[in-house]
């Protein structure tokens, strides 16, 4: 059985010593190839030269929302040339970006200037990955509306988006599908109180599935509760073969394709 991670973050354990074996672990649970997504500016750097080292791990740049600071935009206008030498350690895309409304001030016009500020740098993003034609990966809590609202005023082909750790419900992503867009799903798939997200994943169905970690956040049961690596996909996979009654060969190869096929690691490659 092998396996695609479309979403992890690896850069504190490359901080911390620890990224050989959590490598390691991956290969041996049968995972193929990482995505590894950067939240910050600081990330770019060290994900580039983790690239370069591994050939299974490819990665995508960008701001997440709750990273902006004042040097955003400074950041964001070398963000393009980041992509301009073609060679295996540049980014494949843009991600994570979008919006976050999860944690708001409680003074509605502090709260109204974070989301405003949140906006303005998603919009910077899509553009630019629109102008290169690159793939984005949307991050989109208690916020999905306004992201698509965002993506639409850009005139963002959604079929380059994936919103990642989709916890929306059936008709939302029946929603994204229909732009064009396609969800990812994370361990919470096997938390007993997750049943809409269930529901969701099926309502999109295999010919989008993909699958994730957000490591080291989210590790499914039975590792609840401890940090979360990338080999843990597998319990993810055995959760996804259930629900749509099929193998867990049949989920691998089948969101395996559709990584391939969204990326285009084989035209990377």
């Amino acid at each position: 059985m092998k396996l695609t991670d479309t979403h992890a973050h690896l850069e504190g354990f490359e901080r911390r010593g620890e990224l050989e074996g959590v490598l390691s672990r991956a290969r041996g649970a049968g995972i193929e190839r990482i995505v590894a997504c950067s939240t910050s500016p600081g990330d770019w750097a060290a994900y580039s030269k983790i690239s370069e080292r591994h050939s299974e791990i490819s990665w995508m740049a960008g701001i997440h929302p709750t990273d902006i600071t004042d040097s955003s935009d400074d950041a964001l206008d070398a963000l393009p040339s980041l992509f301009i030498s073609g060679g295996k350690s540049d980014p494949i895309g843009i991600g994570e970006i979008g919006l976050d409304y999860y944690r708001l001030p409680a003074d509605p016009e502090e709260a109204e200037n974070i989301k405003t500020r949140q906006r303005r740098i998603f919009s910077r993003q899509l553009r630019i990955a629109a102008d290169l034609g690159l793939k984005v990966c949307v991050h989109a809590r208690n916020a999905l509306e306004d992201c698509i609202a965002e993506m639409e005023k850009a005139r963002f082909n959604f079929s380059n988006a994936v919103f990642h750790c989709f916890s929306g419900t059936p008709l939302q992503v029946a929603e994204l599908n229909r732009l064009g867009a396609r969800a990812s799903f994370t361990g919470i798939i096997t938390y007993k109180n997750a049943g809409q997200m269930r529901g969701s994943m099926l309502e999109q169905g295999l010919g989008y599935l993909m699958l994730e970690t957000d490591c080291p956040y989210l590790a499914p049961v039975p590792y609840r509760g401890k940090a979360c690596e990338p080999f843990m996909l597998s319990q993810t996979a055995k959760a996804a073969a259930e629900i749509f009654g099929v193998s867990e060969d049949y989920i691998a190869r089948a969101t395996s394709q559709n990584a391939r096929d969204f990326f285009g690691f084989d035209r990377k490659l």
